[in-house]
Parts: C-alpha cells; sequence; structure tokens
C-alpha cells in the first residue's frame, strides 16, 4: 500500500513537472516578439562582426561563420525554400526537396554573406514592426547606418508551430530576396530542369566557399 501511494507521489511530481515546463516555454514563446527576435538576432551579428574588424579578421570566410551561427538556426529554411521552388515543388521528390533545403539554404547566407562583407562599423537599429491579419507573419524595420550612406532594410518573420518567430526574407531597396530567388529558380527549372537546376545550385555553392 505504502509502495503504490509512493509511486502515485511519484507520477504527480512528474506530471506536475512537465506542466511547468509547458508553461515556462509557453511563456518565453509568447514574450517573444518580432522586433526583440530581430533585436537579439542582428545584435550578436553586429557585435561579432565588429569583433572580427577589431582583429583583423574580417574575411568572407568568418562572415560566413557568424552568419552560419546566429542567423541561419533562426531562418525557416524549410518555408523559405519551398516559397522559392513554389509551384515546381508537386514535381520534386522528398529527398531532392531535402538537397534543395540545403542548397537554397546556403545561397540564402551566401547573399548574407556578400551584403555584410562590405561591413565597415555601420550601427544596425531594429525599428518597428507590422503583424498580418493573422498575427502570424511580421515586417520589421531594420536602418543601416554608416558615415556617409543610410541603407532600409526590412526582414520578414513567420510564426513557427512552437510559437518562437523565424525569419524567412529580407527586402533590400525594394527588392525581396525571396522572390528574387524563385525568379530565378523558377528560370532555371525551365532552362535545366530540376536536376540540372540541383546540380548548379551546388556548383554555386561551392564556387562561393572556394572564393572565400
Amino acid at each position: 500500500m505504502k509502495n503504490s501511494y509512493q509511486r502515485n507521489v511519484n507520477i504527480y511530481i512528474v506530471i506536475f513537472l512537465l506542466l511547468s515546463l509547458c508553461i515556462s516555454s509557453l511563456a518565453v514563446a509568447t514574450t517573444e516578439t518580432p522586433e526583440t527576435k530581430t533585436k537579439a538576432v542582428f545584435g550578436q551579428i553586429e557585435s561579432a562582426l565588429l569583433t572580427l574588424k577589431s582583429n583583423n579578421q574580417f574575411t568572407k570566410s568568418k562572415v560566413r561563420n557568424v552568419l552560419t551561427q546566429y542567423l541561419l538556426p533562426e531562418v525557416d529554411v524549410q518555408y523559405f525554400s519551398y516559397k522559392v521552388i513554389n509551384q515546381h515543388l508537386p514535381k520534386i521528390s522528398a529527398e531532392l526537396r531535402t538537397e534543395f533545403v540545403t542548397e537554397l539554404s546556403n545561397q540564402l547566407i551566401n547573399t548574407y554573406t556578400s551584403l555584410l562583407s562590405k561591413y565597415n562599423g555601420e550601427s544596425i537599429t531594429i525599428g518597428t514592426g507590422a503583424l498580418s491579419k493573422s498575427g502570424k507573419m511580421s515586417m520589421v524595420n531594420i536602418t543601416i547606418t554608416g558615415e556617409k550612406k543610410v541603407n532600409k532594410a526590412v526582414v520578414k518573420l513567420l510564426m513557427s508551430k512552437q510559437g518562437n518567430w523565424q525569419f524567412f526574407d529580407i527586402i533590400i531597396e525594394g527588392i525581396s530576396l525571396l522572390d528574387a530567388k524563385q525568379k530565378e529558380i523558377n528560370s532555371s527549372f525551365n532552362k535545366l530542369g530540376i536536376e540540372g537546376t540541383l546540380l548548379q545550385l551546388k556548383s554555386i555553392n561551392q564556387r562561393s566557399l572556394t572564393s572565400s
């Protein structure tokens, strides 16, 4: 009888702990806003880039490492990739979809790397955000201020099933990276087909790595 009582107590303790963890996770997810997420991620990136500058280690390879560490985990790479592939997605096997996600993720980082390779100590300021009607998408303004020039950008975020915000696009000078990549890939599919496009992506990504 005592053992049965003890088992019940242990079960209640486990249930209580699990509920506490769930509530804690929910609290973290609900307190995160698109603006705070953007500030946290780009704050880490800015700090890392300034450190590279001060240590005379500012190379494309190092910038890519920074983005792979701080930005890539916060990007919904599947959503980005599937939106890029667009109407061609049903024609692609599950195995090749995985490869496309990998290569398009690499292209995303390569694009950001090229942009930030020109970084020269400019300050990155996160502005206001705007939510969609559904509350599941957001656009956040970013201002990059240098000595002689001010650049504006907008990042787009999507709320995941877990309730946290993830990036999927950036708009610079009115040009959406996702839209531009979508047009590029669509044209490639029409010319090279599915496997030919995948091989081309792999080749481009490999050249980007060797040119760092």
